[in-house]
């Protein structure tokens, strides 16, 4: 697999790997588009205004690599049919004019504020600027009130639900996509469980699994560095790694997630050297157990909130109720690392075929330890289907 990588460090590389991603992308955003297309017109959501860089990559395949961005520079109007339109700063744009699948690419003023006024126009173009105009979730609001005060006839909305509903359910490419990054995921973080020795440092074995996810081809990945954490330091939980030496007799979490061609995955794993003591391999087992559950209770029809109780049932029956994450214990991934669905104490929304949910209960004793797995699932029409491949280290000491 990994010869046909992109190679960092070549010539050109980040210009070829822009390139690559536009051919990538075009089909499963052109997807991605007619589905949101047909939601807007259920609606009657007229137009659409993205700026987010999750949201660009989605509906045109285009945007900076962090997930959460929120551009000045560029944004898209999406209609209920046709093409979208990109507006972007002067050099964005002929930047993209040629080499964008897009052909309506259009030019802002860079003076200060006329960002608002160029998305007007489009709207009066398209025809569109008397109607809905549903808004980027994360859009500023000081762009809505100019937006608004240019086009006085239109209705502004909300596109939170719409987008998110529509990327909670993914279209085959887009698995795909997903399941490729899986794979250079699941070589990282075989790199870091390799690593992992009495006497190294949690930034070492952070280190080698960014060394394989970056040599392997990833744009960058949803934590930077990767997490590593051990002993006590990981029953805080989302500890990024320290110069602490690994010790002997101590768990150690692995989490990473990379970016490939514009979508994330994710994994996590424990590793531990040396010998568990009572207590420790009573945590770990009911970890495991409960995380076996929450998948188990993974298919369509099922609620967020029952693969949350599949799991907390099992903490209780191990007498860790306490201990037991308060929060969410699993989420969707895709253009971002973290997005609906999520699984957890008040999560009503209902799995539907072709969702993926990454299931992650954990325990954690403030001071002591903390035990947590990661898996990627995805919701079949039969139930599930568990992506990750990567064997669970050191499994045998806790049986």
């Amino acid at each position: 697999m990994t010869g046909a990588l992109i190679q960092h460090g070549q010539p050109g590389h980040r210009d070829y790997e822009r390139q690559e991603l536009f051919h990538v992308l075009e089909p499963v955003a052109r997807e991605n588009l007619e589905l949101v297309q047909k939601r807007m017109a259920d609606a009657d959501v007229d137009a659409l205004i993205v700026n987010r860089s999750d949201n660009l990559r989605y509906l045109v395949g285009y945007g900076p690599y962090d997930s959460f961005s929120l551009s000045a520079e560029h944004g898209a109007v999406v209609t209920q049919s046709g093409e979208p339109t990109i507006v972007a700063a002067p050099r964005l744009a002929s930047d993209l004019d040629d080499r964008h699948w897009l052909a309506d690419v259009v030019p802002f003023s860079t003076t200060k504020g006329e960002t608002a006024e160029t998305f007007a126009t489009v709207l009066e173009e398209r025809g569109v600027a008397d109607g809905i105009v549903a808004l980027d979730p994360h859009m500023e609001y000081r762009f809505a009130r100019k937006l608004e005060a240019s086009l006085p006839g239109c209705e502004l909305c909300d596109a939170g639900d719409l987008l998110f509903e529509a990327r909670a359910v993914k279209t085959d490419a887009e698995i795909a996509l997903i399941d490729e990054g899986l794979s250079v995921a699941e070589l990282a973080i075989e790199a870091g469980i390799e690593a992992v020795e009495v006497g190294v440092r949690e930034c070492e074995v952070s280190g080698a699994i960014m060394n394989a996810m970056l040599s392997a081809g990833a744009a960058g990945a949803y934590a930077l560095p990767a997490i590593v954490s051990s002993g006590v330091r990981w029953s805080r939980c989302q500890e990024y790694p320290s110069r602490k030496r690994i010790r002997r007799g101590e768990f150690v979490q692995l989490d990473e997630g990379p970016m490939w061609k514009g979508y994330y995955s994710e994994l996590a794993r424990m590793a531990f050297p040396g010998t568990p003591s009572d207590e420790q391999r009573s945590m770990y087992q009911a970890t495991f157990a409960a995380h076996e559950a929450a998948i188990d209770a993974v298919e369509p029809g099922a609620t967020g909130r029952e693969v949350y109780d599949a799991a907390r049932d099992v903490f209780v029956e191990f007498g860790y109720e306490e201990w037991l994450t308060d929060g969410d214990i699993g989420h969707g991934i895709g253009v971002v690392a973290h997005e609906p669905p999520y699984v957890g104490p008040t999560a009503d929304v209902t799995l539907e075929e072709n969702m993926i949910v990454m299931i992650e209960p954990g325990l954690f004793r403030r001071g002591i330890a903390g035990v947590r797995f990661e898996d990627m699932v995805l919701v079949t029409d039969r139930g599930r289907e568990v992506l990750s491949r990567t064997p669970h280290p050191d499994h045998e000491k806790f049986i």
